[in-house]
């Protein structure tokens, strides 16, 4: 099968170019004409699309013989423009293409609803594919506007589409820093700095001043519980699990029309991650307690049981896997 992967060098598309391979497809891979991150598809057998993704002619060129597309190609930060551009292109030229072409996956993002609760509060949780969206700044407002191109192309062209969500999406060293009196810190901040969010202080606390008073350093491994004891919540979502979830779409026919979210294994508790990162690091973890409960955990039995996705990405995997990137500078591409 020949698939399209439109933004190969990025952190999830160099990661799903070589799933793909080893599913003995023939990858294309659309990349910038100067990108800096080329150098993560060296040695391998691809063909290279270079050009800007936000030319018709270009996108149109890059389609020509596709059987299937995987879209991962968008900016994340102040790009709203060329994200919009992009999604708009990509499903529009697919649509046209609709008799032709077998499937468009999509990438979109768990922001569009979102599932962490510091902005807005969720409706519930875990949050699942049918919550309501409520995007939180603009990367994921131009993630939703992405799906609605891709359905309206779905509607009117009758292209066969799969839309997957993924959460916090984690490489190389970055799940290391996600336990931390830092990002709990940080965390605090964005909730006292959002009313309509489920950290949010109404009398004006701002709780991280004590988190901060007890901490030896801002990176020593930081273990939260609510007011309750409830351990915080965070589902992240390792990059090589994401390309693994596109891998499914791309192949399982029941993924055709559906829309699914991509997470972790199971949600990782604060109360047993900070101790064994500290342990692996040879640190003392820190233990606080604040009367707000975070939860960042994503519902993922859907992609399970239809399109049998199987992450891998456990806390303990990802630790392992980080520090080896950080002591041995090795490169996660791969979880061997």
């Amino acid at each position: 099968m020949k698939i399209l992967v439109a933004g190969a060098a990025g952190q999830v598309g160099c990661r799903l170019v070589r799933q793909l391979l080893d599913h003995n497809h023939e990858v294309r891979g659309t990349v910038l004409p100067d990108d800096p991150c080329l150098d993560r598809l060296d040695g391998l057998d691809i063909e290279l699309a270079k050009g800007d993704l936000t030319d018709e002619a270009f996108v149109n060129s890059a389609l020509d013989g596709m059987d299937r597309v995987v879209h991962t190609a968008n900016f994340v930060g102040p790009q709203f423009d060329n994200n919009l551009q992009i999604n708009r292109l990509i499903a529009r030229v697919c649509g046209e293409r609709a008799d032709q072409l077998e499937r468009l996956v999509y990438v979109s993002s768990s922001g569009v609803f979102p599932n962490n609760g510091e902005k807005f509060a969720c409706a519930y949780h875990p949050v699942d594919e049918e919550h309501p969206r409520h995007p939180d700044g603009e990367y994921s407002l131009s993630k939703q506007i992405g799906e609605e191109f891709v359905n309206m192309a779905a509607d009117y062209t009758g292209l066969r589409t799969v839309i997957v969500r993924p959460s916090h999406v984690q490489s190389g060293t970055a799940i290391l820093s996600q336990f931390t009196v830092e990002r709990a810190v940080q965390i605090l901040k964005i909730g006292q700095a959002s009313p309509r969010g489920e950290l949010y202080m109404a009398d004006g606390t701002e709780l991280w001043h004590d988190v901060e008073a007890q901490a030896a350093y801002p990176d020593q491994p930081c273990s939260v519980r609510d007011g309750e004891g409830r351990s915080w919540l965070y589902q992240p979502n390792d990059a090589r699990d994401i390309a693994h979830m596109l891998v499914c779409a791309a192949e399982e026919d029941a993924a055709i029309g559906e829309s699914f979210n991509c997470g972790a294994p199971t949600p990782f508790y604060h109360t047993h991650a900070a101790p064994l990162l500290a342990e692996l690091t040879g640190q003392t973890a820190l233990e606080v307690q604040v009367p707000v409960w975070y939860r960042y955990d994503h519902a993922i039995g859907k992609a399970k049981r239809l399109i049998n996705y199987r992450p891998r990405g456990t806390v303990e995997a990802m630790f392992e896997s980080a520090l080896r990137v950080r002591d041995e500078g090795w490169i996660d591409y791969t979880w061997e």
